[in-house]
């Protein structure tokens, strides 16, 4: 296994931020300031025939881009109606971004209700630790079931199994067979 060696050469914190800061084109910093603005023009010329007139500007102001990563435009929403009404413009605000901005790839957008980050990881996360909680309880509930003598056990063979005494069995037939001549009437 190779060793990571650091360079003999000190190099100065702000020599690091100024490379940093070069390596970072000025044309693409411009282009995502100017998407974000470029939302609420695209959204408040959207006119439909609804009794609405300003539904653009309404859906403008509960709703914001977020992110521009790998041709897909992040948009978060205050409520799942403004995702619905946008996604219904879809086609519409990407041809709108794709004229103002012919350099940048805007394959499609992505929604996001506000106040959720959007993490996959952290949801996944939770419900395995909902499933350990449940499955925890279940335990103990099936605990307390063995103490107090209520049983769920499922391998309790047939032949445990006890029989009806003979008076009930003729009674059974007699409601099965009233039952079925019934059915044939």
């Amino acid at each position: 296994m190779g060793r990571f060696r650091m360079s003999d050469e000190i190099v100065s914190f702000s020599q690091i931020i100024s490379n940093a800061f070069n390596s970072i084109k000025v044309e693409n910093a411009q282009n995502s300031v100017n998407i974000y603005d470029e939302w609420k023009k695209i959204l408040s010329r959207i006119k439909t025939n609804s009794s609405n007139p300003n539904e653009g500007l309404n859906m403008a102001g509960h709703s914001r881009v977020i992110d521009l990563k790998n041709g897909i435009l992040l948009i978060e929403a205050d409520h799942p109606g403004w995702i619905s009404l946008i996604q219904f413009h879809k086609k519409y605000i990407l041809n709108g971004f794709r004229m103002k901005f012919p350099e940048v790839e805007f394959k499609t957008l992505a929604f996001r209700l506000k106040g959720n980050k959007g993490e996959i990881a952290s949801k996944i996360e939770n419900k395995d630790s909902i499933y350990k909680k449940v499955e925890k309880r279940l335990e103990i509930e099936e605990e307390i079931n063995k103490k107090s003598g209520i049983s769920n056990n499922k391998n309790i063979k047939k032949s445990e199994k006890k029989d009806f005494p003979p008076e009930l069995k003729v009674l059974f037939d007699d409601l099965r067979k009233s039952m079925l001549t019934n059915l044939e009437k």
